[in-house]
């Protein structure tokens, strides 16, 4: 098989030759400390590389998707403006409006001033920027490069963004987080807008290529639970989630994942209800058990990750140990590709996550 037809046949609990080698995302600082391990130099962080040197199957990851090259997002997105740099400390405007102070060294984690979004006026104010059919959002080739891609043999990931998440992009997370309560007639004017323009831009698109996976993005969890009630959150997305993919799968889109972060087990039954067939990366520090969410749900669910990267930093037994318990029961009941449960950090030893990819071949093959 090639690399679609493996992910097809996974994610759809058929018989695939082999599980898709997959990886969820590495920190920069870590292949920087792998290189001085053994890692060739030569090995960046680019697809290409990548799957070259440790073999993964192309598409992997949360970063390494290859999606249809079309713009979702705000177009035209705001002018990137330097507000101040002081003490190596960079204040900025965003392309997507969002105010935010980082800093360009090492793995640094914005600090967000100010968003876009604080009102209904607001939000009117941006949507001559949420329109589908802005030149800006099909780049030239777009329709060329996903359909070659797909004639090698790859697959081609739809995205489709998110509703909790898109709303978190245009307001902040303390903000919409307010609004939930203080603006909920904010809220619903944003998720119903979301599926408007959505709905036309994506049917552009899917009357002329069939993607082989759709996925949203919400990280919309923490820790211990998620940052909004379910029974309020069902409410108000569940119906836009449907339209979404009831669209989708009109046009033969069956595979539609979710990504978020997170203790998500009180949100997968609304996703799934919304027509969601498979989330990941699934947080083991957060509480996520794929096992238990395979017996919860069999084949309603696609599972994809639940590796806990902590893991990955200790002795190879402990790695084996908890491979063995996660993995084969999983791979045999389908529809599952394992991957450590976010980007692998600098604390994990290159001959440790060596070792871990032996066991994974070792298993899956």
């Amino acid at each position: 098989m090639n690399e679609r037809e493996r992910f097809r046949e996974t994610m759809t609990f058929g018989t695939p030759d082999r599980v898709p080698y997959w990886e969820c995302a590495f920190w920069q600082e870590t292949l920087e400390r792998w290189k001085r391990e053994g890692l060739p130099e030569n090995v960046d962080h680019a697809e290409a590389s990548l799957c070259d040197f440790f073999g993964f199957d192309r598409s992997f990851g949360v970063y390494f998707r290859q999606t249809i090259p079309i713009n979702i997002d705000l177009e035209p997105p705001f002018r990137r403006e330097l507000l101040s740099e002081e003490d190596g400390i960079i204040t900025e405007r965003g392309g997507d409006g969002v105010i935010s102070r980082w800093s360009p060294t090492g793995h640094s984690t914005r600090q967000f001033v100010r968003f876009p979004v604080e009102t209904r006026a607001d939000f009117h104010e941006l949507k001559p920027r949420l329109q589908p059919d802005s030149p800006g959002r099909f780049p030239l080739g777009w329709l060329e490069s996903a359909k070659t891609r797909q004639s090698d043999g790859a697959p081609v990931c739809l995205r489709v963004g998110g509703y909790f998440g898109f709303a978190r992009s245009l307001m902040g997370l303390e903000n919409l987080s307010l609004a939930f309560f203080d603006q909920p007639t904010l809220i619903e004017e944003i998720f119903a807008y979301r599926t408007e323009y959505l709905t036309q831009l994506l049917e552009t698109v899917l009357q002329q290529v069939q993607p082989d996976f759709a996925e949203f993005w919400e990280d919309m969890a923490y820790k211990t639970a998620p940052l909004v009630s379910p029974s309020l959150y069902r409410r108000l997305a569940l119906k836009h989630y449907r339209s979404i993919t009831d669209l989708l799968t009109k046009y033969g889109v069956n595979i539609i994942l979710l990504d978020s972060d997170g203790r998500i087990d009180d949100l997968i039954p609304i996703w799934i209800d919304g027509g969601v067939t498979c989330v990941w990366p699934l947080e083991v520090a957060a509480g996520m058990d794929t096992l238990k969410l395979r017996q919860a749900y069999g084949r309603n669910l696609g599972l994809i990750g639940g590796i806990d990267k902590r893991v990955l930093a200790a002795d190879q037994k402990t790695i084996r140990d908890e491979v063995l318990r996660v993995i084969p029961p999983l791979v045999e009941t389908g529809g599952f590709i394992p991957t450590c449960d976010h980007a692998v950090p600098p604390d994990v030893p290159f001959s440790n996550y060596m070792y871990y990819l032996q066991l994974i071949r070792e298993i899956c093959c």
